[in-house]
């Protein structure tokens, strides 16, 4: 009877209790906006929220591009020749290192032979002209020689000496150098039917193209030569970055190959054209390459840091949060009220992000905790919803 008698009293007791609702940890007024986050005083003192003041100033973000590493188009070349011969000599190799002026190949031709021997024959009859005026010039001092004469023997040493310029242009066109020509002029009686192939740049031989005892043409390469104490590096960059890059501008660059060492240079050129197929702009870099430890065809990654030529609206990268594919920032309203704000993000730093619209100068935002904030404004639209 004891036992019944307590149980109908703790009934009667848990019947009078009052059922209360669940709560938001912070829970705002009914009037109030659903994107807007109130916080209690109390929790608001245990929050560290970074708050922070928009701002304009410049905005210094970095573009980043994939790369690949080019001879210099000014210090690479072919070596090749004027006539038709046989190459009789191999002075080099590939990968061998060469100075301008070396030779490099030796060729023999039967040009080579018509072209001396018509230097010779111009130069003696240059000789002989230019004799014969001297002569002729003595005697018409004394009146005994008319001017006639003397002016026909004028213009015949004239046409000897633009026969012989024409035989030596031809001789070092043919690959002989004005030392070349003294020596075959100090020896008129030796036979002479080679040349020497000259380098025509300092650097390396990258290729070669002919074989010992190959007959070759004017028009075929020999070797290619190519310096590498400075290499190009050519970027493409897309149509956001196309009015942000000049020319001279700061350019860091990283190969995987020395991922450990950050190389310096500025950008040489930017292309007039626009690529039909990326869309893309290339970008040129010069780079010092003093150990020649750059070699063409490297990948290479550009960062080239771009600065905003006017002020802009600057916020800390921290205080965005993500929503979907929006981006939200927590503006304060008050001492303890947030209104979650979708803004939009034209550039963004590990540190700092560029804001095109969505705040205003002046106003503070939250930049830690942003998370919080977040949950509690969602949880609120879930419980209106």
């Amino acid at each position: 009877m004891k036992f019944k008698f307590c149980l109908l009293i703790a009934l009667v007791v848990s019947a009078c209790q009052k059922q209360e609702p669940p709560k938001f940890i912070d829970e705002p007024k009914e009037d109030t906006p659903s994107n807007i986050v109130s916080l209690e005083p109390e929790r608001l003192a245990k929050l560290e929220l970074g708050l922070y003041e928009v701002v304009r100033k410049p905005f210094r973000y970095e573009v980043k591009i994939p790369a690949d590493v080019f001879a210099h188009p000014n210090k690479e070349s072919f070596v090749g020749t004027n006539i038709s011969g046989r190459v009789q000599k191999l002075l080099v190799n590939e990968n061998d290192l060469v100075r301008e002026g070396a030779p490099v190949a030796v060729l023999e031709s039967a040009t080579i032979a018509n072209l001396v021997a018509e230097l010779r024959e111009s130069m003696a009859a240059f000789l002989l002209a230019e004799a014969d005026y001297k002569r002729k010039q003595k005697i018409a001092s004394e009146n005994i020689l008319s001017e006639k004469v003397l002016l026909e023997s004028q213009a015949a040493l004239r046409v000897a000496e633009a026969r012989r310029f024409a035989a030596e242009s031809k001789c070092l066109g043919a690959g002989f150098t004005q030392t070349d020509l003294e020596k075959i002029k100090a020896t008129p009686d030796s036979a002479v039917a080679c040349v020497l192939i000259r380098a025509n740049l300092s650097g390396i031989v990258a290729k070669r193209f002919v074989t010992l005892g190959e007959y070759v043409e004017p028009n075929k390469p020999l070797f290619q030569l190519v310096s590498l104490d400075e290499v190009m590096l050519i970027g493409n960059v897309f149509e956001p970055e196309f009015g942000k890059v000049r020319v001279g501008q700061s350019v860091e660059v990283k190969f995987g190959a020395f991922h450990s060492e950050t190389f310096v240079g500025k950008i040489h050129s930017i292309g007039a054209m626009v690529n039909e197929t990326t869309h893309a702009l290339p970008v040129r870099v010069i780079l010092a390459n003093p150990k020649h430890i750059l070699k063409p065809s490297m990948h290479a990654e550009m960062t080239i840091a771009i600065e905003s030529e006017s002020p802009e609206l600057i916020v800390p990268t921290s205080a965005i949060g993500i929503d979907g594919e929006r981006k939200i920032l927590f503006v304060q309203k008050s001492d303890t009220l947030f209104e979650a704000r979708e803004v939009k993000v034209a550039e963004e730093t590990s540190a700092f992000s560029l804001i095109r619209d969505g705040v205003r100068e002046g106003e503070r935002v939250a930049t830690q905790n942003i998370f919080f904030l977040k949950s509690q404004w969602k949880a609120r639209e879930l419980v209106e919803d």
